[in-house]
């Protein structure tokens, strides 16, 4: 992580006065031009970071909002981005945005480039547990909210869905159609998969029901991964009847890896997911699935931002951590159609 370097250290290397630096700065016409350019190879040299920026933030200056995001193949997160860019308008301001694809290290890069932009303010999805990216964000005096997923920063607003209680509810659902031997397919290592993943062993345990490890799977958030996991849970030999996979883009995955099998869904193997993606209603996939409602969360997470950037900062006041509700969507993935019910 790129630490913040102070003008004192900037004045130190170049040989000159804190004052000297303030006028290169300022552009004030006070120094030499040899000072001046050894100041300013000096300032590069550091990697200081202009306090005009700072400065341009408190007198809402910058019109530009960062926004950064680990994917653009989930729906989900094209309609987070549709939200933000909307409201963000409204207010008139520019959003500036980035796909990390879920690597910490490009995370950490493109919110240094977003800084280096002057923006007046960061929206972010992390995907670095640790939150660094986060971190040298709020070091660098640049407000932040986090949303959809949660770091261990624990230094600026969250906004995400209630992941823990949607696991629950997805979980209780298949319980609830009978089923008693049921698999889990996972995300990424992040809060939200953890969450999701906490929901879903407190339903087992409330219905008595034990949790095997080799019913647990990992997706990483794609198609092919929740195919893959899929894979790995069949041929364990571990008998399953259900799947809760923590995104639906992974119980797609599932779905394909079942039907190259011949299992029947719900009749073999009931699915249900977890984001209630539009293609999940289209006819030939009913899938099940756990609803929260990304666009009122990312209206949230801008307006909380944009407070922020108007006034005080998290350390002055309270941080907020909103979630989102969640919702249970039944389709043909989980339930038979009454005829077939009756017929069975």
């Amino acid at each position: 992580m790129r630490r913040k370097v102070t003008l004192a250290e900037v004045a130190r290397s170049a040989g000159v006065s804190h004052q000297t630096v303030s006028n290169v700065l300022n552009n004030r016409s006070v120094v030499r031009e040899e000072t001046r350019k050894s100041v300013l190879y000096h300032l590069k040299k550091t990697g200081y970071r202009r306090n005009a920026m700072a400065r341009s933030l408190k007198t809402n200056e910058s019109n530009l909002i960062g926004l950064v995001v680990p994917s653009m193949t989930n729906s989900m997160y094209a309609e987070v981005a549709q939200a933000i860019v909307f409201e963000a308008e409204q207010q008139g301001y520019t959003v500036m945005m980035a796909v990390t694809h879920r690597d910490p290290e490009a995370e950490l890069n493109v919110v240094n480039t977003i800084i280096d932009h002057s923006v007046a303010g960061i929206l972010i999805s992390p995907s670095d547990t640790e939150g660094a990216a986060s971190k040298l964000i709020a070091d660098l005096d640049v407000p932040v909210v986090e949303m959809l997923n949660r770091s261990a920063a624990n230094m600026c607003d969250v906004f995400e869905a209630d992941n823990r209680e949607g696991g629950r509810i997805a979980t209780s659902h298949l319980i609830d159609c009978g089923h008693k031997s049921i698999g889990f397919i996972g995300g990424v290592s992040n809060s939200t998969a953890k969450n999701r993943f906490e929901g879903f062993a407190e339903a087992l345990g409330e219905a008595g029901i034990a949790l095997s490890a080799d019913l647990v799977g990992r997706g990483n958030y794609t198609r092919e991964g929740g195919q893959a996991a899929c894979r790995q849970m069949l041929d364990s030999g571990q008998p399953f009847t259900a799947l809760f996979c923590a995104s639906d883009i992974m119980a797609y995955g599932a779905m394909d890896e079942l039907a190259a099998r011949d299992l029947r869904v719900p009749q073999d193997i009931a699915l249900i997911g977890f984001d209630d993606m539009e293609m999940s209603s289209m006819p030939g996939v009913g899938l099940s699935s756990i609803s929260f409602q990304p666009a009122v969360l990312a209206r949230k997470a801008i307006a909380q931002l944009l407070d922020r950037i108007k006034g005080p900062k998290p350390a002055e006041s309270e941080i907020r951590r909103d979630l989102e509700p969640c919702s249970l969507v039944v389709r043909a993935s989980t339930v038979l159609p009454r005829k077939q019910e009756s017929s069975a």
